[in-house]
Formats: C-alpha cells, structure tokens, sequence
C-alpha cells in the first residue's frame, strides 16, 4: 500500500514538472526571436497599465478585451496569419499570461504565457517605453 501511494506520488510530481517545463521559456530566447521578427510580444495587461509602463516591442491585447470567443478570435486574427510566427505573452506576474493563452487556445491560437515577471523580462533585456519618456507616444489616446 505504502509503496503504490509512492507511486501514485511520483507520477503526480513528475506530471506537475511536465507542465511548470512546458510553461518555462527562455527570456534571452523569446527576445532574440522577437527582435529577429520571428515571434511577437503580446501585453496582455490593462491599458492603465500599459500607458504606464511596456516593453517597447510589445503589441497591446488587454485580457479584458479577450471577453467572449468572438473578443479573441478578433484580437488574435492578425497574428494567425503568418503560421510561423510565435506568439507570447507577458503580464506583471505571468497570471494573466497563462489566462490568456488559455483563452486564446479556445480559438485555435497557439499562444505561449510568459510566467516570468515583468521584471524579469526588463533584466532579460527587454527595452521598457514609460510614460515619462521624452519619446513616449503611446498609440492610445491618453485624453
């Protein structure tokens, strides 16, 4: 008995480091491929948020905007066009991100979460663009 609940453990355990393996990517990698025009970087947080502060090479998706299957399919159909082209996206803590991948899998988007922290995409060396930037022009009308 003792030894089939260890196993059961296992198999559990080795379940869940699938998944937290699958959700893993190397930030290094993901800007490297968005730099080169390979993949694209979604903001998936609110528009508060991004007029605050977003990595300059990031496209904004609010997850709120992702409300129904229609909502998503929408946001996501330019970037379905080229079946190439990754897709990720970012949130402050990765929550967000893995909602809406979620969300975008329910339409047939392959879009990989970024569980990293915002923080850690800017030490990966993403830019960041903030609103007290001289050049800041957010393509969002701030009024």
């Amino acid at each position: 008995m003792i030894r089939h609940l260890m196993l059961v453990t296992l198999s559990v355990l080795g379940t869940l480091s699938l998944a937290s393996i699958a959700l893993a990517v190397d930030l290094k990698e993901v800007k490297k491929e968005v730099d080169e025009g390979m993949a694209v970087l979604l903001d998936v947080r609110e528009e508060v948020e991004w007029k605050k502060a977003h990595l300059s090479k990031a496209e904004l998706i609010p997850l709120s905007a992702m409300a129904t299957d229609k909502h998503a399919r929408k946001a996501i159909a330019k970037y379905k066009k080229d079946p190439d082209l990754k897709i990720y996206a970012y949130s402050n803590t990765g929550r967000r991100a893995i909602l809406a991948s979620e969300m975008f899998e329910r339409v047939d988007a392959k879009v990989i979460p970024i569980t990293k922290t915002y923080q850690d995409l800017l030490d990966a060396g993403f830019k960041e663009t903030k609103a007290t930037d001289p050049q800041f022009d957010p393509p969002i009308d701030m009024n």
